[in-house]
């Protein structure tokens, strides 16, 4: 008997999309020997092309062995290009492997009931646990110079004080005690009548029981005075008080208070990674405070109802920090979609507290590496980073070890 055909595994793999992931997919996969096609334009990169995105996906497989490849992957960083691949690859690829990337947990199982080969991941809540372990994990610091905080920035700016009700309030007083005086000494009245014709005439009650049409000229005038004058004050601060019970409640529902919390986290963010890290910390029963900047993200009234507090403000502001109490924080993890971003909100909560654990996102290595040794920041991570080996462990196996990482 001749020896035994082996079957060879096709060793080529297409990556669809753009974005860090798509990178960092492509990087791990060429260290285990695949070869690698990438199109980062996908079929959005097509413009103003009228046609189908089935017709557009076709060619862009044009002179593509679609037997050779091992996988597909569909990395696109926006989920609507993603989805609009994926759809197109459902209809012109019945038994092709695909593997993909989408952010919308909503849709996911049903993509993958609907087609065969297909796996779809989410790298946020793949990402989301690493940043979270990162509150435990042990770090080796070193010394690194510690800045000269100009003094004008250490100064607390105190909150003017609205004093327009107050001082209307005393006004109004003034002129109820000095209306009760005048009719008293003018208009001969009795102290405990001359109080209770200005209350009734400020009230705008009116009994009649006592009245101005017997009074002295300098009396009636007194009164008209009295009443015009009466009824600005009222509606002056009847709508300004209003007004202030307004904005006070507004700024509760934003969650504009100063909080008392110790050794509580702070998570700055709540996109698609931040969100599964709250989900995280809340199954560990971790102490910790949101800080989104936009009030009408959708999570914010889930995390609500589970009795998480969410602070609706800029977390890049320190004044935001400090009333989230970041100065006696446990530690404070920033995930906003901007490296420079994290890095301002981490810098601002270390000015709080100096030895505050900071938990960054980061897509760059490189940035990771230099706040690392120049600004002493440990936990740089990267959601891409932490997810890309899922990805590629579903095509090579958990067997398969990845060169160099």
């Amino acid at each position: 008997m001749g020896a035994p055909i082996r079957i060879m595994k096709p060793t080529q793999v297409l990556i669809l999309g753009v974005g860090h992931l798509a990178f960092r997919v492509r990087r791990c996969l060429e260290q285990c020997g695949y070869v690698v096609l990438h199109k980062p334009e996908g079929i959005s990169g097509w413009g103003h092309d009228l046609r189908s995105p089935t017709e557009k996906a076709a060619l862009l497989f044009a002179g593509i062995d679609v037997k050779s490849l091992a996988m597909v992957y569909v990395l696109d960083e926006n989920d609507d290009r993603s989805l609009e691949l994926i759809m197109a690859l459902m209809v012109l690829y019945e038994d092709l492997p695909i593997t993909a990337s989408l952010y919308n947990e909503n849709i996911i199982a049903h993509l993958e009931a609907a087609r065969r080969g297909l796996r779809i991941l989410n790298p946020a809540r793949i990402a989301a646990p690493a940043f979270v372990a990162a509150l435990d994990q042990q770090v080796t610091r070193v010394s690194v110079p510690k800045p000269e905080i100009p003094k004008a920035a250490s100064i607390k700016r105190r909150r003017r004080r609205d004093l327009l009700v107050p001082l209307l309030v005393g006004a109004f007083h003034v002129m109820v005690l000095g209306a009760i005086v005048f009719f008293h000494y003018q208009e001969g009245m009795s102290w405990i009548d001359s109080l209770y014709f200005v209350v009734v005439t400020v009230a705008t009650v009116g009994y009649g029981d006592i009245n101005l049409l017997e009074s002295t000229l300098a009396g009636r005038l007194f009164g008209i005075a009295l009443i015009m004058a009466s009824t600005v004050f009222i509606w002056l601060i009847f709508s300004l008080t209003i007004n202030y019970i307004l904005k006070a409640r507004t700024e509760l529902a934003l969650g504009h208070r100063r909080y008392r919390y110790r050794k509580h986290i702070i998570l700055c963010g709540l996109g698609r990674l931040g969100f599964f890290i709250a989900q995280e910390l809340q199954r560990r029963g971790e102490k910790f405070i949101v800080i989104e900047i936009n009030e009408h993200a959708p999570q914010i009234e889930y995390l609500r109802n589970q009795g998480i507090e969410v602070y609706i403000g800029n977390a890049r502001l320190s004044g935001v920090l400090q009333r989230t109490n970041a100065a006696h924080a446990r530690a404070v993890i920033s995930v906003i979609d901007n490296d420079l971003g994290n890095l301002e909100i981490g810098l601002n909560a270390r000015s709080l507290q100096p030895e505050l654990r900071l938990i960054l996102r980061v897509f760059d290595d490189a940035m990771a590496q230099v706040l690392k040794e120049k600004l002493g920041i440990y936990l740089s991570l990267s959601t891409s980073a932490v997810a890309d080996k899922a990805f590629v462990r579903l095509l090579t196996g958990d067997d398969l070890p990845l060169k160099g990482r």
